[in-house]
C-alpha cells in the first residue's frame, strides 16, 4: 500500500512538472480554456510558463531528477524525434546530484571496507546512477572506485514505468505520436539505463577497448582491477591527465593531436564496431605522452556487422552526395516508415546536400550538418535506431572536441579520405560474411535435397492429376454442349489416357 502511494505521488509529481512543458500543444488540441482547466491541479508549477518550451522541459527534468535526467540526456540525441531547439537545450542537462554519504555507500556494500586502505569521502563525480571516489588499495595503488548508488535500480525502474505509462497515454490521446515510435524509443532508453546499472558490463567493455588500444597508439583506457569489481562497483586505474582545453602547446602540435584524436574515434567506430556513447570533454584526458585517455564507459554503442556496413554506406553517401546510397541504407535498417515517398525524400536529401557539397570540405561544420540532416529525417518521420543516432552524434561531437584542441579543425577533410581508404576492407568483410552465409545455406540445401526431391515429386504427381482431371472436366462440358454423341468416345479415351499416364 505504501509502495503504491509512493508510486502515485511520483506519478503526480511527473505529470505536474511535464504538463506545462507542452501547454501550447494542449491548448491547440483542447482549446485554451480546456488546457487552463486541466492545469488547475498542477498550478503550483505555473512559473514554468515564463520560460520558452525547450527551457521548461530541461528545468522540469532537472527538478524531477533520477532517471528523468538520464532520459533528457538520451533524448538530446534524438533530433529525429525532437526539434533542434529542444535538443540543444537538453544538451545542457548535467547529471549532477548531491552525493550519497560515503558511510551509506559502505553500509550498502560492506565488503568494500576490506579492499581499501583509504577512500576519499568527497566523490570526484556524482550522478543519478553512480558516483566515483578516489581510493587506495591495501597495497597503496591509487584507483578510481565507481559505485552504483544504493536503491538506484529501484528508483530508475519506477521512473521508467511512469514514463511508459505517460507515453502510452499520450499515444492514445494523440495518435500521430505513434509515427515517431515513442514506445520503442522508451524501450531503448530503459535498456540503456539498466545497462548503466551493470558495472560488470562496463568493465567488460573497458577490457575490449584496452585490447583495441594496443592497435591504436593514440588511445588509452584505464586498467580494470577485476578482483575488486562486481556488478555494483568497479575499480580501475586512476587517470591523471590534462583537460583538452587546457593545452598550451604550439599550434602545429595541437593540430596533430586533434587529427590523432579524430582518427582514433573513426577507427573505434568503423573498425572495432563499438564506440564510446558519452563522448564529451569531461570523459577524455590528454596524457603526458600524447595519448588520449577515455573514461566512463557507462553508455556504449554496439553495432551488428550488417548495421555497421549500412552506416558506412550511409556516411559514404553523405560524403559523395549520393541520395540513392543514403535512402537504400535507411530502408535496409528499417528506419523508413510505410507509404513513404522515396523519390521525394531523395529530392529533399539532394537539396540539403547541395548546401554543403559546393563548399570546400574545410568550410563544412560537421555538427551543423548533423543537426540539419536529422531535422530533414524528422520531417519525413524517419526514426533511426538509438545506436545509430548516438553514433552520428558521437562523430559530430568528435569535431567539437577536436576544436577544443585546435580551434580551426574541420572533420570532413579527414573523414572523407578515411572512408574511401577503408572502403575495400569494409566491402571485403561484407562479402566474406555474405559468402559464409551463402555457403551454409547451400550446405543445408544439399543435406535436405533428398527429402525436398521426394516432396517435390509427390507434389508434381498430385499437381498433374489435378490439372488432368480439370482439363478432362472442361472437355466433357464442351463436348456435352456442342456434340453429346461424342461422349461415347470421349469418356473411354479419357480413362485410357489416365491409365497410361500412371
Amino acid at each position: 500500500m505504501i509502495k503504491e502511494m509512493r508510486g502515485l505521488k511520483r506519478l503526480w509529481e511527473v505529470l505536474s512538472s511535464l504538463y506545462f512543458c507542452f501547454y501550447e500543444e494542449v491548448s491547440r488540441y483542447l482549446t485554451p480554456f480546456g488546457a487552463f482547466l486541466i492545469s488547475l491541479p498542477f498550478w503550483n508549477k505555473k512559473e514554468l510558463l515564463s520560460y520558452p518550451p525547450p527551457v521548461r522541459l530541461r528545468l522540469s527534468l532537472e527538478s524531477l531528477g533520477g532517471a528523468f535526467i538520464k532520459v533528457g540526456q538520451l533524448l538530446s540525441t534524438r533530433i529525429d524525434v525532437l526539434p533542434a531547439d529542444f535538443v540543444k537545450e537538453l544538451e545542457k542537462l548535467q547529471d549532477r546530484v548531491p552525493p550519497q554519504p560515503l558511510k551509506e555507500i559502505l553500509e550498502a556494500y560492506p565488503e568494500l571496507r576490506t579492499f581499501f586502505s583509504y577512500v576519499e569521502p568527497e566523490p570526484i563525480g556524482s550522478g543519478s546512477v553512480a558516483q566515483v571516489h578516489r581510493a587506495f588499495l591495501k597495497d597503496g595503488k591509487e584507483v578510481a572506485l565507481k559505485v552504483v548508488r544504493p536503491h538506484a535500480e529501484k528508483l530508475i525502474k519506477e521512473d521508467v514505468s511512469i514514463l511508459k505509462l505517460i507515453v502510452k497515454l499520450l499515444c492514445s490521446i494523440y495518435p500521430p505520436l505513434k509515427d515517431f515510435r515513442l514506445p520503442q524509443i522508451v524501450e531503448e532508453i530503459e535498456r540503456m539505463l539498466l545497462d548503466e546499472l551493470d558495472l560488470g558490463k562496463e568493465a567488460a567493455y573497458m577490457e575490449l577497448f584496452r585490447k583495441f588500444s594496443k592497435e591504436e597508439p593514440s588511445f588509452y583506457v584505464p586498467e580494470v582491477f577485476w578482483d575488486y569489481t562486481s556488478r555494483r562497483y568497479l575499480v580501475s586505474e586512476f587517470i591523471r591527465g590534462k583537460k583538452l582545453g587546457s593545452t598550451d602547446l604550439p599550434e602545429e602540435r595541437r593540430k596533430e593531436l586533434a587529427e590523432k584524436f579524430v582518427r582514433a574515434v573513426n577507427r573505434m567506430v568503423f573498425e572495432l564496431g563499438v564506440f564510446h556513447g558519452d563522448l564529451h570533454p569531461g570523459n577524455i584526458f590528454l596524457l603526458n605522452d600524447g595519448r588520449f585517455a577515455f573514461v566512463d564507459f557507462g553508455i556504449i554503442g554496439r553495432f551488428s556487422p550488417d548495421t555497421l556496413y549500412e552506416f558506412f554506406l550511409f556516411s559514404l553517401g553523405v560524403m559523395n552526395r549520393d541520395p540513392d546510397l543514403i535512402v537504400g541504407s535507411l530502408r535496409r535498417i528499417g528506419a523508413l516508415p510505410e507509404n513513404l515517398n522515396e523519390k521525394l525524400l531523395k529530392r529533399e536529401i539532394l537539396i540539403f546536400l547541395d548546401k554543403y557539397y559546393n563548399k570546400p570540405l574545410s568550410k563544412i561544420d560537421a555538427e551543423k550538418l548533423f543537426y540539419e540532416e536529422l531535422s530533414t529525417a524528422r520531417k519525413f518521420k524517419v526514426v533511426l535506431p538509438e545506436e545509430l543516432v548516438t553514433l552520428m552524434k558521437t562523430i559530430a561531437h568528435t569535431e567539437s572536441i577536436a576544436r577544443m584542441i585546435y580551434p580551426d579543425f574541420r572533420l570532413p577533410p579527414l573523414l572523407k579520405p578515411y572512408l574511401e581508404k577503408i572502403a575495400p576492407k569494409v566491402l571485403l568483410s561484407f562479402l566474406k560474411r555474405a559468402g559464409t552465409t551463402l555457403s551454409m545455406n547451400y550446405a543445408q540445401l544439399v543435406d535436405e535435397f533428398p527429402n525436398l526431391l521426394r516432396s517435390s515429386l509427390k507434389r508434381e504427381r498430385r499437381s498433374y492429376r489435378e490439372i488432368f482431371w480439370g482439363m478432362a472436366l472442361l472437355g466433357f462440358s464442351v463436348t456435352l454442349v456442342f456434340s453429346p454423341k461424342l461422349l461415347l468416345f470421349y469418356i473411354p479415351t479419357v480413362l485410357i489416357v489416365n491409365k497410361l499416364s500412371r
